[in-house]
């Protein structure tokens, strides 16, 4: 199973929900999940923000190694569960794969169960705001991720 996490960038927000899914889903022995993200906006091998990378390893992850990628670039199609930031992100997920089978969720839809919620809020991009806003959005992936691997743990 593909997992593809979507934000604009790929250099904060998906890319710290990408680290910690994989940790996650290390943890709970689940196999055969790739876990990608991409961004939006197109942009390529940018490193992840600073803050971003110091609030994961603060989280006891290491994100600085990650190198950004475009939607395209990661043939967001073949994903079987995508998982945008933003609305604007599942609709560019759309303009590019159409209305195929695969699921489309906000991250934020898991934030109260396993069960995704529809009406779900955009998560806000702390990019360029204080390392609080990245904590804050860390926490809200972290809830949300946690949420999201157990759907996938009970297989539905």
């Amino acid at each position: 199973m593909r997992l593809l996490f979507v934000c604009s960038g790929n250099i904060c927000r998906s890319a710290m929900a990408a680290a910690y899914a994989r940790d996650r889903l290390a943890r709970s022995g689940l196999c055969g999940v790739v876990v990608e993200s991409a961004g939006t906006l197109g942009l390529e091998e940018e490193r992840a923000s600073p803050a971003a990378v110091q609030v994961l390893r603060e989280g006891g992850l290491d994100l600085s190694g990650h190198r950004s990628r475009g939607l395209e670039s990661v043939r967001p199609c073949a994903a079987e569960i995508v998982i945008g930031m933003e609305r604007s992100h599942l609709e560019a997920v759309e303009r590019l794969c159409g209305t195929s089978a695969q699921e489309r969720h906000l991250l934020r839809a898991f934030e109260g169960g396993a069960d995704p919620r529809g009406g779900a809020p955009d998560l806000e991009d702390p990019i360029g705001g204080p390392i609080e806003g990245y904590r804050e959005c860390f926490e809200a992936i972290r809830a949300c991720v946690d949420h999201l691997v157990a759907r996938l743990e009970r297989g539905s």
